[in-house]
């Protein structure tokens, strides 16, 4: 089911149910898209594997700040809006999209085993594969879908 067929259906829907059809559409869509992280894929696309296999965790969580980020921002029976990101988490856009091209790196002081060591600003080449974990997902409008359908069968049934 793609993007638009969906909308179509949860026009179709009548009023006293798409209030409760947007937080059912919010939740479904933020649990999708933090489980990206565990299946290390997205809507059926697995992600480019790291050129060093991490030892310990997962492929894009350190400390689960990216993760955890992805939340909710708007919730109207007219509209869901799912964001990810916050002023700690300032490389969303660079990870779901790729990146390639310099980065300035500011003057800082490194510390090693021994002593701390000075490192002069500069620039570095950074390339950085695409792993979508948010976007348009065939497989993310048919867990909505079914979910408003068994939604709207439990409030039949009763």
């Amino acid at each position: 089911m793609n993007i638009k067929e969906l909308n179509k259906y949860l026009q179709s829907l009548p009023e006293e149910i798409l209030s409760d059809a947007a937080d059912i559409v919010a939740e479904t869509a933020t649990e999708y898209y933090q489980s990206t992280f565990k299946n290390k894929a997205f809507d059926g696309n697995p992600w480019a594997p790291a050129k060093v296999p991490k030892k310990t965790g997962s492929l894009l969580i350190d400390s689960g700040a990216l993760m955890n980020s992805i939340r909710p921002a708007v919730i109207t029976p007219q509209r869901v809006v799912i964001s990810a990101g916050n002023e700690k988490v300032d490389y969303v856009r660079a990870h779901n999209e790729g990146f390639a091209g310099a980065v300035h790196v500011p003057a800082h002081t490194r510390k090693t085993k021994e002593k701390e060591v000075f490192v002069k600003a500069h620039t570095r080449n950074a390339h950085i594969p695409r792993r979508e974990f948010m976007g348009d997902s065939k497989e993310l409008n048919e867990q909505i879908h079914d979910r408003i359908a068994g939604y709207i069968d439990s409030l039949n049934q009763e």
